[in-house]
């Protein structure tokens, strides 16, 4: 990986806006959305280069943090994200939003929008337990032990966001699309597993699956068979967990945009089930990542019998990072005005916004993005450095 600060593109476009109102009855009016093209990375992956995208115009209190808008800069059109609102302090600190003084955390439903997929190549894990074999683009474990725990380790290949380590790998913040990126990139300390899990399991017997980053790991526990969907990692200093069965009609866990971003299944829990302080990892390297999945039969018999007999697949089983936010070589921390707010791009490396520029006033706000409306007629595109 190669070293250097900040990845500027220098790309201008004349806009043309067409405003169109169309009467109901001819009562009230209603308002057709804005549509336009993304031109540029810099809201990536969430926007993509050329994707057709629609906007309308909002009140001033719909425009919350997260929310990714339209607005306007230097007569461009822009699109970011709203990070932080009036009145508010917002610092960039190793690769964290940190307002007033607090780490911004997500939810899991955030992490849809913010996650990255490193790695979803099956023979990127090791069997570490001899308890594992590979079946086509999951690993089988046929009978679970009630003794031991069957162990799946993050073993991968050598590739550009990833380098292996004796202890585990470091993840750094390198994405797909920036192929001539010139900057030093960062080790990610954000990053996490997901996996669903098929399990065939006895009504008298449970399993115990643990599941986590270096000496932070969850334990579940697990007394019906079926789907379950899995979630664990560090992500914004505390190491979070959330399960949640999937239905077996549900035969995709990943959709959309291929090992892009972290896409689950829509019924992804709104909260955690478990959060906790990132205690600081005395016993590793803090740059070092050690990613693994056991399970374990619970029976209170220490012989199975055939019919107590457990099989689990790991399926779609991958390791996400969070984005690693960016601050600028001479500021780090911005206050917001009253009639302000501070918009971030999704992909910081590629990315013009508030960092450079300073808050926004609320009026450059041309309108909240709606759903992607591919096959429109696009009448221009968005300027996205």
């Amino acid at each position: 990986m190669n070293l250097g600060d900040n990845l500027v593109v220098n790309t201008r476009f004349v806009v043309t806006i067409l405003f169109c109102v169309s009467l109901a009855g001819c009562d009230t009016p209603r308002v057709t959305p804005f549509s336009g093209q993304v031109k540029g990375v810099s809201m990536t992956p969430g926007l993509r280069d050329g994707e057709a995208i629609s906007w309308l115009p909002a009140q001033v209190d719909a425009y919350q943090r997260y929310v990714p808008v339209v607005c306007k800069h230097e007569d461009e059109l822009v699109t970011k994200r709203i990070i932080g609102l009036a009145g508010e302090s917002i610092r960039i600190a190793d690769g964290e939003l940190v307002k007033d003084g607090e780490i911004l955390r997500k939810t899991p439903r955030l992490l849809q929008q913010f996650g990255l997929i490193v790695d979803r190549k099956t023979d990127s894990w090791r069997d570490a337990t001899q308890s594992w074999r590979q079946l086509n683009n999951a690993w089988v474990c046929e009978h679970v032990s009630p003794k031991n725990t069957a162990w799946l380790t993050f073993h991968p290949e050598l590739s550009p966001g990833v380098v292996p380590a004796i202890d585990g790998v470091r993840i750094y913040d390198d994405v797909s699309w920036l192929s001539k990126e010139t900057r030093r990139l960062n080790i990610v300390q954000d990053v996490g597993i997901s996996v669903v899990l098929d399990i065939d399991l006895d009504e008298e017997c449970g399993l115990e699956i643990v599941v986590g980053k270096n000496q932070h790991m969850a334990r579940l526990v697990v007394r019906k068979q079926g789907r379950l969907a899995v979630i664990a990692g560090r992500l914004d200093g505390q190491f979070v967990v959330t399960a949640w069965p999937i239905p077996q009609s549900h035969q995709e866990f990943l959709e959309g945009h291929s090992a892009v971003s972290v896409s689950l299944a829509y019924e992804v829990p709104k909260e955690w089930s478990v959060e906790s302080e990132v205690a600081h990892e005395d016993h590793q390297p803090r740059d070092v990542a050690s990613l693994g999945l056991g399970i374990k039969l619970l029976t209170e018999r220490e012989e199975v019998s055939a019919k107590e007999i457990c099989t689990v697949t790991a399926e779609k089983l991958l390791v996400w990072r969070d984005t690693q936010w960016l601050a600028t070589p001479n500021k780090s921390e911005w206050s917001v005005p009253v009639g302000h707010v501070f918009v971030l791009g999704d992909c910081p490396a590629a990315s013009r916004d508030s960092r450079h520029w300073g808050p926004l006033p609320i009026d450059a706000i041309q309108g909240t993005v709606l759903q992607p409306s591919p096959g429109e007629s696009i009448p221009f595109r968005l300027h996205q450095d």
